[in-house]
């Protein structure tokens, strides 16, 4: 059985289970230590605690499927329990250890429960922040039609999801859904979500937009619009023809 020895592992366990805990887990492990095992047999230069410069450290890849990644650990017990062998370990903040890293595929507690694989683009948009913030966006120019409705098969987990992570942002006061097609587009039919926030959207959209993909199927798409009163189109369907998934109370 996994217990969480650290608030890492607690927010590792909370993410697994709640996909809108997700993206504050990113957040959680850029600001905490994790434990690398030095398969370096050679005795290591550290003064103080401190590794110094010029220092040899070997990572032992986890092999998986063909597929090579360096594996870190959220505790020392966790990386103990995956030795086979005596080793040195070391204890560095996983932020540093992401830039030192560049480029390679990275997996937390492999073997163990709870555990997450981490790919090089993922790794990136962690440490510029761009994972937390909106996708491309496109804005409509000229006059288009488009269809509006309610889905034939709603969508519970996507707003359940949506409605957690939005009790976290202060700034958003309700939030709407639509089944949505613009024949302009070469898309085919998919959820809208439309929000009422006076928050920061990129921050808003980013992390909604990170937690759908957790939810949603794959090849499914979402898109997200702020939703206005002085907009016309959707905006109107949504605030004058829909009931708010979720209400800041």
């Amino acid at each position: 059985m996994f217990e969480p020895e650290n608030d890492l592992e607690r927010s590792l366990m909370k993410a697994a289970t709640d996909p809108s805990h997700r993206p504050q887990f990113y957040r959680d492990l850029l600001g905490s230590v994790v434990f690398v095992i030095n398969a370096n047999p050679q005795p290591l230069a550290v003064q103080d605690g401190v590794l110094q410069q010029g220092a040899q450290v070997a990572i032992q890849p986890w092999e998986r499927n063909g597929v090579s990644w360096l594996p870190i650990f959220s505790s020392l017990s966790r990386l103990q329990q995956s030795l086979q062998v005596e080793a040195t370990y070391l204890q560095l903040n996983a932020r540093d250890f992401f830039e030192l890293t560049s480029g390679a595929n990275v997996v937390l507690n492999p073997g163990h429960d709870y555990g997450k694989e981490f790919l090089p683009e993922e790794i990136a948009g962690m440490l510029d922040s761009s994972i937390f913030r909106a996708g491309s966006g496109y804005r409509v120019e000229q006059e288009t039609k488009v269809l509006l409705g309610q889905p034939a098969k709603y969508p519970t987990e996507l707003v359940t999801a949506l409605s957690r992570l939005f009790t976290k942002h202060r700034g958003v006061k309700a939030a709407y859904l639509a089944h949505f097609f613009n024949a302009s587009r070469d898309e085919a039919p998919h959820t809208l979500i439309g929000i009422d926030s006076e928050g920061d959207w990129d921050s808003i959209v980013g992390e909604a937009g990170m937690v759908a993909q957790n939810v949603l199927a794959s090849g499914e798409i979402v898109d997200f619009l702020r939703v206005s009163k002085s907009d016309s189109g959707p905006s109107q369907y949504l605030l004058n023809e829909t009931k708010p998934f979720y209400r800041r109370s």
